[in-house]
């Protein structure tokens, strides 16, 4: 007998708004004192994408950052600025290239980019201890592919 049809178009409206629910419902079980100081510091979730590139990648130019987080080099330059008043990163010379800024963590932009994931990674494992270990496969496999299916419809604008 084959599988019942579905429609795979579009979620049905109830689903769209049962989504949005649960997602606003979500975000306080995420968010700890880690990201109220943040908000303190007048940081975003950009400032934390932005940092986690650094973290990872080590030194960037302004251009490669642009790219990578897929946002326009004014916008970088904004992010930056912010990062930089606040201590989180600094600007160098590139060795190779004088009309190259490079991007890096500071010793306390490392610290608190470690505080954040730190926290993430607590929260985010408390959230998935409501459910069992096939149970959390499941949704993270789930949730994975309508993120991919997203990522597909974006990239094709």
């Amino acid at each position: 007998m084959p599988p019942p049809s579905r429609n795979c178009e579009a979620p049905a409206p109830d689903n769209a708004h049962r989504l949005l629910c649960l997602v606003e419902r979500l975000r306080p079980q995420l968010i700890g004192p880690t990201f109220q100081r943040l908000t303190d510091l007048h940081l975003s979730p950009s400032h934390i994408r932005l940092m986690r590139l650094l973290r990872s990648e080590g030194p960037l130019a302004m251009k490669e950052l642009a790219e990578r987080l897929g946002i326009s080099p004014p916008s970088v330059t904004a992010l930056t600025r912010r990062l930089a008043a606040t201590g989180l990163v600094t600007r160098r010379p590139h060795a190779d290239d004088s009309r190259v800024v490079l991007l890096e963590l500071t010793p306390a932009g490392e610290a608190l980019h470690a505080q954040v994931i730190e926290e993430q990674l607590t929260r985010m494992g408390q959230f998935l201890a409501g459910l069992c270990l096939n149970e959390q496969d499941l949704l993270l496999d789930l949730l994975e592919r309508a993120i991919r299916a997203g990522e597909e419809r974006i990239s094709q604008f």
